[in-house]
């Protein structure tokens, strides 16, 4: 979807935005691109780097002091998200503009966790994606997952949930990992050449 509106949410008076976590957080605003929602729950969200957006989820914040940006060359931040039904989630990206050997860097997400993690390839407009699932228990699961494009850039993502309470979380374990895959297809890089509209 195009720019909808010419006000970024960032420049408007904060009694017009959504009352939603994500708008509320004056550092994560500045990121947003619209108040209006790309899909439920979901709004246009563009990288500090300029070179990739995804769909940012309403109850999320990104952490302001482990934000770290290096020109166009690195990008790095946590979002934590309030997912409801008991569920939280945090997600970790690191954006780098020269990616390593696709099989050491996916050797190093995965050295993140105890066990080894499979990950399957899958191409996408623009980019592929290697997604990998991984569960310590029940109540913790989650994707770990790396996007390349190309040009050479690449994008680390680990994307966990806990449940808090496991007695409103069992039904909603598929339906929540199913939400957390989509949204990690979401994340598109902006090619130099092209608008970055052509979703």
């Amino acid at each position: 979807m195009g720019q909808n509106q010419n006000t970024k949410p960032s420049e408007m008076d904060p009694e017009d935005l959504p009352d939603v976590r994500a708008f509320n957080d004056e550092f994560t605003r500045d990121f947003l691109q619209s108040v209006e929602e790309i899909r439920d729950g979901y709004y246009p969200f563009l990288s500090g780097t300029g070179k990739y957006k995804m769909d940012f989820p309403a109850g999320g914040v990104i952490g302001e002091r482990g934000y770290a940006l290096k020109e166009e060359e690195y990008e790095g931040y946590l979002i934590g998200v309030e997912q409801g039904n008991g569920l939280g989630s945090s997600i970790k990206i690191n954006y780098y503009s020269q990616i390593g050997d696709k099989d050491v860097e996916l050797d190093m997400l995965s050295r993140q966790f105890d066990n080894n993690l499979n990950f399957e390839e899958i191409s996408l407009e623009g980019s592929t994606l290697y997604i990998a699932d991984f569960e310590d228990n029940v109540d913790y699961y989650g994707y770990a997952a790396m996007l390349v494009n190309s040009q050479g850039d690449g994008i680390h993502v680990i994307f966990e949930t806990e449940c808090a309470e496991s007695e409103k979380c069992g039904e909603s374990k598929q339906d929540m990992q199913k939400e957390m895959k989509q949204w990690i297809k979401s994340i598109t890089f902006i090619n130099e050449n092209e608008s970055g509209d052509n979703q």
